[in-house]
């Protein structure tokens, strides 16, 4: 007797364990990710390089184009000049042209993850080190073009080659540099 109660005991827990698993639902099973992204709990986990709700969008293309940029270093006189960002060689990377008014045959890599723009330290051609990063906000309020119209504030310095010589934007009493397409 009690071995038809023990299992009549255990087929009633194994049937509740399957219908109460049967029913849980799949939040992933109507979300399709992009460019390699995964599903996780019903939202996209994107690769490097792509974000969004589906990864659809290339990080890097929100910084891509040409600006206008302001900017007062702490051992240089104000200055206003045009830059440009384009595609670097991996999809998280971008090239800046013409860096500080100064680099014009040779670009500055930097990195994008989100809203920042990160500028790893590296050694251009006279031997200086620059490094940095920047923030940057859509200013269309609508959002109607991908950052089309768009304001950056670059934080960053470069060392001349000696090192004896910082000139810094957004630090050591200087306000940063300001960037505007």
């Amino acid at each position: 007797m009690k071995r038809i109660i023990f299992t009549t005991l255990a087929t009633l827990l194994v049937f509740t364990a399957v219908l109460f698993n049967g029913c849980k639902h799949d939040k992933c099973e109507q979300v399709s990710c992009a460019f390699g992204g995964v599903c996780k709990d019903g939202n996209c986990l994107c690769q490097t390089g792509y974000e969004g709700d589906h990864c659809e969008t290339i990080t890097r293309d929100k910084f891509k184009g040409q600006w206008n940029v302001n900017e007062d270093g702490t051992l240089s006189s104000p200055a206003q000049y045009t830059t440009s960002i384009e595609n670097g060689p991996i999809i998280n990377q971008v090239v800046i042209k013409n860096f500080q008014n100064f680099y014009m045959s040779e670009s500055v890599l930097a990195v994008a993850f989100k809203d920042t723009l990160t500028i790893p330290l590296q050694v251009m051609s006279d031997g200086s080190k620059v490094e940095g990063w920047a923030t940057i906000t859509d200013t269309n309020p609508l959002n109607q073009h991908y950052y089309q119209h768009a304001v950056m504030t670059m934080y960053y310095k470069v060392t001349s080659s000696d090192g004896l010589q910082v000139n810094q934007y957004g630090y050591g009493g200087s306000g940063p540099s300001l960037w505007a397409k």
